[in-house]
């Protein structure tokens, strides 16, 4: 009986502290975060070839062993600690990019776009770069 109960209340927190979005979920989200309009379009790509828009997301570990974290699969080499206390680029904790209040997570994304670009992540370049990007005008404003 404990068992269940233990597997019940695991259930309950992982559901909490991750999600899945919609896609018109994220672009209010980034919306919300800043993200600009004329670039809705790639962000939403990224996300949907990076993470599926899954919150909780972290990667098998990369050839050099690093992982990426969250919606935007943010790596653990340069951006975020995998400690308990901030640190790295993004002065923030990995965990911290992997639960549903994308703050966070959205703030060190612009900051790697800022530095590099769309070209900092494989998934932009390889499924979205010049290819057709995702529809979001029934996303309301």
């Amino acid at each position: 009986m404990k068992f269940i109960v233990v597997l019940f209340a695991l259930a309950v927190f992982s559901q909490c502290e991750a999600k899945q979005l919609s896609r018109c979920e994220l672009v209010r989200q980034l919306r919300k975060h800043g993200f600009p309009e004329n670039k809705m379009r790639d962000w939403v790509c990224l996300v949907e070839n990076e993470s599926s828009r899954r919150t909780d997301i972290v990667s098998k570990p990369n050839s050099d062993g690093s992982r990426d974290y969250g919606l935007f699969q943010i790596n653990n080499r340069y951006w975020c600690s995998t400690t308990n206390k901030p640190g790295k680029d993004c002065n923030v904790t990995c965990k911290q990019l992997i639960t549903e209040n994308i703050s966070k997570a959205a703030a060190c994304a612009k900051k790697i776009y800022q530095r590099h670009g769309f070209d900092a992540w494989y998934g932009w370049k390889n499924k979205c770069r010049g290819k057709p990007l995702p529809d979001i005008k029934s996303c309301k404003k």
